[in-house]
């Protein structure tokens, strides 16, 4: 195996406990040289002295003047990063100790791969709930259970509830230069993860590896402006804005004629229920 340098970006705002463990999860990957950047979008609670306490030299620290939203802030990690290989990984996530391993056993048996996708458990009052992202929504039956290309698997990838954790996310250095920067939108409160999947679906050679490398923790710490927090109820506005940024994408970012013909029907129909419900939901009594 050819040795393979990884960059990877935590963007983080005012979660000084948090991305501490977030960044230990990262530093005990093994496989390939390690280049850990966090990037501190604004913090008020001494993000960045934290980080360059407890870390020092072995992470990139930059500091953004101001708030500027997650998309902004792994964009800038994006354009500092050098290495061959670019993960993403959320402030409030953890990797399991093997991710990078296991992710570069795939690049050897898919060498023509561009990115991975894998899979992800949910992190709930510290204990670990239901089963992986992959098993519930049909993902993990779809690929059978072992990593194959995207394209070769009867899923419909491109609808949001299909999605993976944008901290299971890994590119390839060509597959950041197809995509071309900035990586991340940062005119939408929500989606910017789902349009960089749509994204590298239509443009890249994908492999989807179904096996939960990453916790995703489900918490309520505030971060989450305009945002309801995971496994609680969206307020009117929130639910409008979603739908509204789930529309922008598919307008301006999904190409139907690069879908296969199910793709297409039920990117067709998901725009249609997506429409309905802003309907309703303006008609409706504020």
């Amino acid at each position: 195996m050819s040795h393979r340098r990884l960059s990877v970006v935590i963007p983080t705002w005012n979660r000084a406990g948090l991305v501490v463990e977030a960044v230990e999860s990262a530093l005990a990957q093994e496989g390939g040289e390690l280049e850990v950047i966090v990037v501190d979008d604004g913090s008020t609670d001494g993000t960045s002295e934290v980080i360059e306490r407890k870390f020092g030299t072995s992470v990139k620290l930059l500091r953004m003047a101001t708030r500027s939203g997650a998309g902004a802030a792994r964009n800038e990690g994006v354009r500092q990063a050098t290495g061959d290989l670019l993960s993403l990984l959320d402030s409030d996530d953890l990797w399991l100790p093997g991710k990078l391993k296991a992710e570069l056993d795939v690049l050897e048996r898919f060498p023509d791969a561009e990115a991975i996708v894998s899979d992800c458990r949910f992190i709930v009052d510290g204990q670990l709930t239901g089963t992986s992202r992959f098993a519930e929504n049909g993902a993990l039956a779809a690929t059978g259970g072992r990593a194959q290309w995207v394209d070769d698997s009867p899923w419909l990838w491109t609808i949001p509830p299909n999605g993976v954790p944008t901290s299971g996310i890994t590119l390839c250095r060509r597959a950041v230069t197809r995509l071309g920067q900035p990586l991340f939108a940062t005119d939408l409160d929500s989606c910017e993860d789902w349009e960089l999947e749509v994204r590298l679906y239509q443009e890249c050679r994908v492999v989807a590896l179904p096996e939960a490398w990453t916790h995703m923790r489900w918490i309520d710490d505030g971060m989450r402006i305009g945002r309801a927090c995971p496994g609680q109820p969206r307020s009117r506005e929130q639910e409008i804005g979603l739908q509204r940024d789930r529309l922008t994408v598919i307008e301006r970012s999904i190409d139907p004629g690069r879908l296969t013909a199910d793709l297409a029907s039920a990117l067709a129909d998901f725009r249609c229920l997506i429409s309905s419900e802003l309907a309703r939901l303006k008609a409706a009594p504020a």
